[in-house]
């Protein structure tokens, strides 16, 4: 049975709720939303990794880098808290994202335009204060309204930081529970992410629960 659960990336909450689904689910598999590069820069503590990747990611990475910054959890802690937390209680992890690498190489081929639009946008988050309080994640009402508009204003970017990764991901889990049809996996994912592995998980398996937890 697959249990997936959304988190945020840089909130403490995430760090609770990943404590409690452990012990609710007690999976023998626990699966992230990391790849093996992204993995080992997190253990290393190299959260920025190259600085040669496109301006639109290091953009992002700043500005994921002041969110968390405010609320005490760098982007990525969650994952690497999971991580280091199923390997100390004698749980398999799996990782299910998409190489780094050929996400970057897709972003390569997403419009200038685009992504100077983006760019953009990311400056004024800098800038401007107010907005959403990073300290909580919105509910999925608000989570569905701001990936729509991401889809609405950025869509090649949405394909390949949201639709691609979507895909590999449910591919992914589909594959561990073909391959581990008796065991509780326990998923790890970006809030973001959650929807559309719930609703390809259910079809795949009518055992598969999505739980909203931020």
């Amino acid at each position: 049975m697959i249990h997936v659960y959304g988190t945020s990336h840089v909130s403490h909450q995430s760090i609770e709720r990943i404590d409690e689904a452990i012990e609710k689910q007690d999976p023998e598999i626990v699966a992230l939303e990391l790849d093996p590069i992204r993995l080992q820069a997190l253990k290393s503590g190299d959260q920025n990794g190259s600085e040669g990747g496109p301006i639109f990611i290091r953009l992002l990475r700043k500005f994921q880098n002041k969110v968390g910054s405010k609320t005490g959890l760098m982007p990525g802690q969650e994952m690497l808290y999971a991580y280091h937390k199923a390997l100390g209680e004698g749980r398999d992890v799996v990782l299910i994202d998409q190489d780094i690498r050929i996400t970057m190489q897709k972003l390569k081929a997403v419009r200038r335009k685009e992504k100077v639009k983006a760019g953009l946008s990311l400056v004024a988050g800098f800038l401007i204060p107010g907005g959403i309080d990073v300290s909580d994640i919105p509910e999925e009402k608000m989570i569905q309204q701001m990936s729509a508009q991401m889809k609405q204003s950025y869509p090649g970017l949405y394909s390949v930081l949201m639709d691609d990764r979507n895909a590999v991901m449910t591919d992914s889990l589909k594959q561990v529970q073909r391959e581990n049809p008796d065991s509780d996996v326990v998923a790890f994912v970006g809030a973001a992410h959650r929807k559309h592995l719930e609703e390809e998980l259910s079809e795949f398996d009518s055992q598969s629960t999505v739980e909203e937890f931020f």
